[in-house]
């Protein structure tokens, strides 16, 4: 029996622009003027912008010079644009009293192909944290985990991973990052993701079982050792896959 799961995302278009604009974007505007994520980008690459301090009950009126090669999506205050042609646009919004100085964007003569997959950064290693899982409907318990990388990854990162079970083996593959929407979103921090083996059918019973960790070309292996009341990781954490704590108590 094998399966692999990747992480699964849907594309929030209200939260990806929010999430790009409201922080420290290029440039990083005041109230009554436009924050937007980038002033140099490709034909078709998404660009987000935001009115800063904008009354959030009134819709924004977003002018765009020239016209004709602007695509945009507008959600409230924030909006989504994207340019087919090469050249430079002037944006400026209003809403209600405010109305916003112009902000020039660049688009340069370059097709964007979006990018949503992703290697780890250099360096990087894995803290692997087990738990044991208790089943709600017997008396049975299973093995999950939560992985997070040391490394820091931009916002709207996931962990790419698969896992199975098979000959009485534990199996789990670190395939890289995952981007929920392609372009990084502004900001970093370490990515992680939980998972559990209850759906193999794999009820931890007394005994040894090998585990095997894919990553970054390696192959790690270990043992883990199902006692009477406990769980033994036996694993060398000098690199790479970090497991921690390396004893559960049943």
């Amino acid at each position: 029996m094998k399966s692999l799961k990747s992480s699964l995302a849907l594309l929030c278009l209200f939260l990806f622009i929010v999430t790009a604009c409201t922080k420290n974007g290029e440039p990083n505007a005041p109230n009554g003027q436009i924050a937007i994520s980038k002033l140099k980008l490709k034909i078709n690459q998404p660009d987000s912008m935001l009115l800063v301090g904008a009354d959030t009950t009134k819709s924004v009126t977003w002018t765009i010079n020239p016209t004709g090669s602007d695509d945009i999506q507008t959600h409230t205050i924030a909006a989504l644009i994207k340019f087919s042609k090469a050249g430079q646009y002037t944006i400026k919004a209003s809403n209600g009293d405010i109305t916003s100085n112009t902000v020039t964007v660049t688009v340069i003569d370059s097709v964007y192909e979006p990018v949503y997959n992703a290697k780890f950064s250099a360096g990087e290693q894995i803290n692997l944290t087990p738990r044991i899982i208790k089943s709600t409907k017997s008396d049975s318990s299973y093995m999950g985990f939560t992985a997070t990388t040391k490394n820091s990854y931009c916002t709207n990162s996931r962990l790419d991973y698969g896992i199975y079970f098979g000959a009485s083996t534990y199996y789990i593959q670190f395939n890289g990052i995952f981007f929920v929407t392609p372009e990084c979103g502004i900001g970093s921090s370490p990515v992680s993701a939980s998972n559990d083996f209850r759906s193999y059918l794999t009820p931890l019973k007394l005994g040894s079982y090998p585990i095997h960790i894919s990553f970054e070309g390696t192959n790690y292996d270990g043992t883990i050792e199902v006692t009477q009341t406990q769980v033994i990781f036996h694993w060398d954490n000098s690199s790479g896959i970090i497991i921690s704590p390396t004893t559960l108590t049943r």
